[in-house]
């Protein structure tokens, strides 16, 4: 990316915008001092071992979660936030658990920096965050929570806004990291690479914040007719479940819809992504608002026209390159190879590392595994 003056401020904290610490005060005249005082040194001491590095990271993430309702009637709340699932726990998760337990793709610190790995958790902690009030879990969601899918409008909106609201939270969260490490290590508000980090947390955020104000204002008009919602029926059950909202970059012609690894200032819109099992069969719900047609309505005229084959192959790329928000069936994941394993992992870990990709193509290894491979047992059953 080349550096010009109308990017200067993607690697400099303005003296005069808001402090990252949240005094409210201006930069120049709150933190800038200190910054400058502050003496750099590692954030992660390499003597630890790798089991205290990935303790200090996991504590670290755990200071940012907070709890908020992104339900839109506020006045209605419950004083109860609960943690939310954001994949149904009693009609999907425990299709896909076992002994109570299912996998999802963990990350850990180690010496030579983030490693993905499988992590095995209970499915009443899988896909849980802190976004919305007692009252509202339940009563929001009642038309998607209480009722088949049978392609209401209703259902549209409240799988795209579930989407949505557990990405927000993160986004969010991954805000707060950043501004939690300026305020323990002052000295990093004047280290380019942390400006840039926080320059994308803050202008995730401000999408998220954009996408948020539609739905509400839908929601408000009872206007659900507002998304474009591609759907598919497999015939089988899948061995895992997916909620996310993000941006894709290509279409399937290779035409960049969205330049997801520069930094700008235009809104970047999201897709909103949901894919589980039913009795004896798999709901697939692609959606985006039509406000933004014109990043990608060419795109889902192309995903409209591929068969089931090539669309599950498409998405099989799609859900591992964009989403940390899936949760897989334990033997699924226990009958995998280890180099299936390991093309999982690394195919995961090449969204964030670009380079990894070029390893995998060279090795033979990239995306070399099937989501979508039917799960004979439950289909059978």
């Amino acid at each position: 990316m080349i550096l010009t003056k109308s990017r200067i401020d993607l690697f400099e904290l303005n003296p005069y915008e808001p402090c990252p610490c949240d005094s409210g005060a201006k930069f120049k005249f709150c933190c800038y001092k200190k910054a400058k005082a502050s003496k750099p040194k590692r954030i992660i001491d390499l003597s630890y071992s790798d089991g205290r590095i990935h303790n200090f990271v996991k504590q670290f993430w755990e200071k940012t979660d907070f709890h908020t309702c992104f339900a839109f009637n506020k006045e209605e709340c419950d004083d109860l936030i609960k943690s939310a699932h954001s994949i149904q726990n009693n009609r999907i998760l425990n299709r896909i658990s076992k002994d109570g337990h299912l996998y999802t793709i963990s990350s850990t610190g180690t010496k030579e920096g983030p490693v993905s790995y499988l992590n095995k958790i209970s499915r009443n902690k899988a896909s849980t965050f802190f976004g919305f009030c007692n009252i509202h879990d339940t009563e929001l969601f009642r038309p998607i929570e209480k009722k088949e899918y049978i392609g209401e409008s209703i259902q549209n909106f409240l799988f795209a806004f579930r989407a949505h609201a557990i990405e927000h939270h993160k986004k969010l969260r991954k805000l707060n990291s950043q501004k939690n490490i300026f305020i323990e290590f002052p000295f990093t508000m004047l280290e380019k690479e942390h400006i840039y980090v926080y320059r994308v947390a803050q202008l995730d955020v401000r999408d998220c914040s954009v996408d948020y104000k539609v739905f509400k204002k839908d929601y408000s008009n009872a206007n659900f007719d507002n998304f474009r919602t591609l759907y598919r029926k497999l015939d089988f059950e899948v061995s895992f479940a997916a909620c996310s909202s993000f941006a894709v970059e290509y279409d399937l012609e290779g035409n960049i819809m969205n330049d997801i690894y520069s930094v700008g200032y235009e809104h970047m819109p999201s897709i909103y992504v949901n894919v589980y099992p039913t009795s004896g069969g798999t709901n697939i719900l692609l959606s985006y608002h039509l406000n933004n047609d014109g990043t990608y309505k060419n795109y889902f005229d192309q995903l409209e026209k591929l068969k089931n084959e090539d669309l599950l192959k498409y998405l099989n790329f799609l859900l591992i390159q964009y989403t940390e928000n899936i949760f897989f069936d334990p033997s699924f994941i226990e009958n995998l190879s280890e180099k299936q394993k390991n093309s999982l992992l690394k195919s995961f870990d090449s969204s964030i590392y670009p380079i990894e990709k070029a390893i995998l193509i060279s090795e033979g290894s990239y995306y070399k595994f099937n989501l979508f491979e039917k799960n004979m047992d439950k289909s059978d059953s």
